[in-house]
Parts: C-alpha cells; sequence; structure tokens
C-alpha cells in the first residue's frame, strides 16, 4: 500500500513539474503581431515591454456579467542602475470589432503603478485585445516587467501547444562580429537558418533559467531567452545578443 502511494505521489510530482515547465514556456513567449495576441490566462500573466522590440498583444473573452483586468508596472528597465524619467507603460483594450476602445497608463512610481480596466453588465461574449505599448522611444532601452490580471465572468483560450520560446526569428545586435548572419532564424529540431545561408545549432543548458548554446558559423555563445526582449546575455540581461523580429 505504501510503495502505491509512493507511486501516486510521485507520478503527480511529475505532472505538477511538467505542468509548471509548460507554464513557463507559455508566459516566456509574448506575440508582436495584433493579428496574432497571445492568449491570456486564469491568474497572473507576465511580461516584459521594451522599446526596441514593440507592442505586444493579449486577448481573453469578456462574458455575459461583469469583469475586471488589473495591469501592473512591476520592474523597471535601467540604465546602469538608474531609473530613466517617463518611463511608461500604456495598456489599451479594444473590442475585436474595434468599435470601442480605452487606455490607461502606468509607471514605477507607487502611486500610479497599477490600473484597473472594469466592465460591468456585459450584455454578450465579447473577444478583448489587450495591447501592451512600452515609450515611443527607439533609442533608449525603456519599459519593463509588468503584469495582467483578468477576473470576474471571462473566459480564456487554451494556451498555445508547448513550443520552447527560442523557437522564432531574430535579428543578430550585440557582440556578434565576424561572419554577416543576416536575419537568424531559431528552429524546432535544434537547428540554425540564416538569411546569408550559414548554418548552427541551438540546446538548451539549462532549462530552469532558459540559457542556450548556440552556433552558428563562426559564432558561438551562451544565451538566456527573455520575454519581450529576445536572446540576451546571462550576465547583463540588458544586453541584447538576438533581438526578436517583429512577426
Amino acid at each position: 500500500m505504501k510503495t502505491q502511494i509512493a507511486s501516486v505521489l510521485w507520478s503527480l510530482g511529475i505532472l505538477l513539474l511538467i505542468g509548471g515547465v509548460l507554464a513557463e514556456a507559455r508566459i516566456c513567449a509574448q506575440s508582436l503581431k495584433s493579428a496574432a495576441p497571445d492568449a491570456l490566462q486564469a491568474g497572473i500573466n507576465k511580461g516584459t515591454a521594451d522599446s526596441l522590440v514593440g507592442t505586444q498583444y493579449w486577448y481573453f473573452y469578456a462574458t455575459p456579467g461583469n469583469s475586471r483586468v488589473s495591469v501592473r508596472f512591476k520592474t523597471p528597465t535601467t540604465l546602469y542602475g538608474t531609473e530613466l524619467r517617463n518611463n511608461a507603460i500604456t495598456f489599451t483594450l479594444y473590442d475585436e470589432k474595434r468599435t470601442w476602445k480605452n487606455t490607461k497608463v502606468v509607471t514605477s512610481r507607487p502611486n500610479s503603478s497599477e490600473a484597473t480596466f472594469t466592465a460591468e453588465k456585459v450584455q454578450k461574449r465579447m473577444k478583448i485585445i489587450i495591447m501592451v505599448a512600452p515609450p515611443a522611444q527607439n533609442l533608449v532601452r525603456m519599459g519593463g516587467d509588468y503584469e495582467i490580471e483578468a477576473t470576474g465572468d471571462v473566459a480564456f483560450d487554451t494556451a498555445k501547444a508547448a513550443v520552447d520560446p527560442i523557437v522564432r526569428t531574430y535579428q543578430p545586435k550585440t557582440g556578434i562580429s565576424g561572419d554577416d548572419l543576416g536575419s537568424v532564424r531559431f528552429n524546432a529540431d535544434g537547428t540554425i537558418e540564416t538569411a546569408n545561408g550559414f548554418k548552427g545549432t541551438w540546446k538548451l543548458f539549462d532549462p530552469d533559467d532558459r540559457i542556450y548554446t548556440v552556433e552558428v558559423g563562426r559564432f558561438r555563445v551562451s544565451v538566456k531567452y527573455r520575454s519581450g526582449y529576445g536572446l540576451v546575455k546571462p550576465d547583463d540581461q540588458n544586453l541584447i545578443i538576438f533581438q526578436e523580429v517583429r512577426r
């Protein structure tokens, strides 16, 4: 009997571990395409807004009744350890047919770091898009980590099947020398292709911290996937090695 109980507990532990990994994969990738927003999930959804990457998009469903969306600015991007002035994240909610929109701005200041959208007496189910815009600044990196939580009479689509967040297209940035790679595509099978004909491979080195080893052309590096940024230097996560390309 004890053996059976231990076996069941072990199996539950494995399922919880897998669930945690899948959840981590879901929140790691945020959509940069307005026509294909990422599905918001129950509970707190985390992301990172970055002015050098672009606007992100989420969605959920408001169902008949009352609903509430809470947004929070958690950790601002800094420059050499100093927080930049006028750093803010703009959240805009609108319906799928774009018949209305509602915008709120949050900052890292304690009295304006949170905002709430409320909808009372919703008559019919509707798809709501959440647009998350960092400051309009393309010279200095601004933005930061944020949270979104939808509660009340709401519904969510099932999150997309777990795919390693590194699987996407990037533009080489800081720290790459030698071969001119052009745009770089990381494939699900662990291979890398570049616009200029180079081949390479990527491999997950540390699943907990999402650190990878990358080899392409004459270039070899360890990188960390950071949501909203791309692939960054593990010991300096503001230094982007491969920046995600808007799709």
